[in-house]
């Protein structure tokens, strides 16, 4: 971040030049990104391009081999020192960490917690939260999520939908700048799926900065800001909704697109 960078236009996320490889697979070749605060920017592509990769990359869940990423002007994952970086130690990155929600394909809640326990875990633990304080604002979200009447089932007693939206809000008790989803719905029936993006299209309307991989079009042409196709571990192309899920310039994209669209479209007259 320049000196003169003001909070307000510095981007909430920025990726220069992103290199990840696990052993001799390169995955991710380069990823250039930026997302301004309160944007949602809606990650599609082919399994295996990279996107959940890359997710990872934002909160150090993985650590990227070349490149810099940066949440809110901070270095995630590292410190530059004469012109060099440097990996932070586990407890600070735990810290950075704090401020970026994360929500997974697979819901990873405490089996033997319930709901009200899985959200108040955290911020009692990590941001230091009485237990009044903590369970007044689960409660909250709860609420919010429409799960008030679940907050002492345990996960077991749950739908798949009804425990993604537990994971999202166990991740806004958090407080975070940031929310990342990595296929949120993947998992989930279909008849479940509805419910999960209500909420995060309810996150996208007060503002929250979301970056999202996601197969679900009509969420990323309806909520996203912008729509960045990804493949081979490249961002391929990129820009508003209806550019790129209407009018794409590449044809790996348009490939893409006909593909997942042709196969929703055989999926609901199946269930017809």
């Amino acid at each position: 971040m320049k000196p003169h960078e003001s909070a307000a236009s510095r981007p909430m996320v920025q990726a220069q030049g992103v290199h990840k490889r696990y052993g001799h697979l390169e995955v991710l070749k380069g990823i250039d990104l930026e997302v301004a605060a309160g944007e949602v920017v809606c990650l599609i592509g082919p399994s295996g391009s990279g996107k959940s990769t890359f997710l990872r990359c934002i909160n150090h869940l993985e650590t990227i081999q070349a490149g810099a990423i940066r949440v809110d002007g901070a270095l995630i994952g590292c410190r530059a020192h004469n012109g060099r970086l440097y990996e932070l130690p586990e407890s600070e990155v735990c810290r950075q960490r704090a401020d970026i929600g994360m929500v997974f394909q697979r819901f990873n809640l405490f089996p033997h917690m319930t709901a009200l326990q899985n959200i108040v875990e955290a911020p009692m633990r990590v941001r230091g939260q009485t237990a009044a304080q903590a369970r007044a604002r689960a409660l909250e979200l709860l609420e919010r999520v429409g799960l008030s009447a679940k907050a002492h089932a345990y996960p077991g007693q749950l739908s798949g939908g009804q425990q993604q939206r537990i994971a999202i809000a166990r991740a806004l008790a958090m407080q975070p700048k940031l929310m990342l989803f990595d296929e949120p719905t993947s998992a989930l029936d279909p008849e479940l799926v509805d419910e999960v993006l209500a909420v995060m299209r309810q996150l996208a309307g007060e503002g929250m900065t979301m970056i999202v991989v996601t197969h679900e079009i009509g969420f990323a042409r309806d909520v996203g800001h912008r729509v960045a196709f990804m493949d081979g571990g490249v961002i391929v192309e990129q820009g508003p909704p209806q550019d790129i899920l209407v009018q794409p310039r590449h044809e790996r994209t348009r490939t893409f697109l006909a593909r997942v669209i042709g196969a929703r479209q055989e999926q609901e007259s199946g269930g017809a």
